[in-house]
């Protein structure tokens, strides 16, 4: 018996290049919830996360409703109740000026906790494309974007607070411009790390060969699986970026009077430390609440992220 071996001949018009908007050939064989729907039963199985989840959304709705509970502003000055130790009139007590404690200590929770989402915001946005596309483009493109995040790495934070201090004057516009300016940098060199890594794997490559644009490549397939890793660094810079403003308010650079921060109630705490303990115990107690249960959840995601421990 004689064997026929046909040979299939392949012609330029069999093939068709897919463009921006994809087809078929991206689909998914498998659910792509499955992943972060395991990823969210580990996270819930792991206590610490849980209680850090619980505490961050206490906060937040303290941040939001507390200032309305006690029935005082956080700007009111009653000199009649100067320095009263917490109680039914006021429940953490007042400051030197007489303000009630409880409402300014959640008044500063909202600009805490807004500058610690902003900056989580603008290096999940900024930090993100430009390490992509650093990561993506190589070559002498990557190395000057590259060589410009050492550059503005190598620039001390407290100065980047300075100069900004001196051309916009002391608030919260220039603290967020600064925490801004750098904490960008770290996500960038994370992300772009990722990309240099993922970018030669064989699907990105098919991705290529069907005709898909870098742009589409970069924002579909390149920059969702580098989430993981962004994901755990964001709860690790939200954290810092509220105790970077805490100190800086204490060191009286960041947010003006009379509104209150977690480090300006601490900064003015401070100066009444061995007669009115409270007076420093309550921001002080909130910062290291707050940073707790954000490195709680980090340490929870990248637990959950870990391939090795799933089951």
């Amino acid at each position: 018996m004689t064997g026929v071996i046909r040979v299939l001949e392949l012609r330029p018009e069999d093939f068709q290049a897919l463009g921006d908007k994809g087809g078929p050939a991206e689909g998914l064989s498998a659910d792509p919830l499955n992943y972060w729907r395991d990823v969210w039963r580990r996270l819930k199985a792991n206590r610490a996360a849980v209680f850090g989840l619980t505490v961050i959304a206490v906060l937040v709705f303290f941040a939001l409703a507390g200032p309305y509970l006690s029935g005082h502003t956080y700007d009111r000055q009653d000199l009649s109740m100067i320095n009263q130790p917490p109680g039914a009139g006021f429940w953490f007590g007042t400051d030197c000026l007489g303000r009630d404690l409880f409402t300014r200590i959640w008044y500063g929770a909202r600009i805490s906790l807004l500058i610690g989402f902003v900056t989580g915001a603008v290096c999940l946005v900024i930090g993100v494309l430009y390490g992509g596309i650093s990561g993506y483009a190589g070559g002498r493109v990557d190395d000057l974007m590259m060589r410009a995040v050492e550059v503005l790495g190598s620039i001390p934070f407290l100065l980047y607070v300075i100069l900004l201090m001196v051309l916009m004057g002391p608030g919260l516009k220039a603290v967020f411009i600064a925490l801004g300016a750098v904490y960008w940098l770290t996500v960038a060199r994370i992300v772009r790390g990722q990309v240099l890594a993922l970018k030669e794997q064989e699907y990105i490559l098919a991705a290529r060969v069907l005709g898909i644009s870098p742009w589409r490549i970069l924002t579909r397939h390149l920059i969702p699986n580098t989430m993981g890793p962004i994901l755990v660094t964001l709860t690790l810079i939200i954290p810092e970026a509220i105790f970077t403003e805490a100190w800086l308010s204490f060191l009286g650079l960041g947010v003006s009077v009379p509104k209150a921060s977690w480090g300006v109630l601490a900064s003015e705490g401070m100066e009444g430390l061995r007669n009115y303990p409270w007076q420093l115990f309550f921001p002080a107690f909130f910062i290291s609440l707050t940073m707790l249960a954000f490195n709680f959840v980090g340490d929870g995601i990248r637990d959950a992220l870990d391939p090795r421990l799933r089951r």
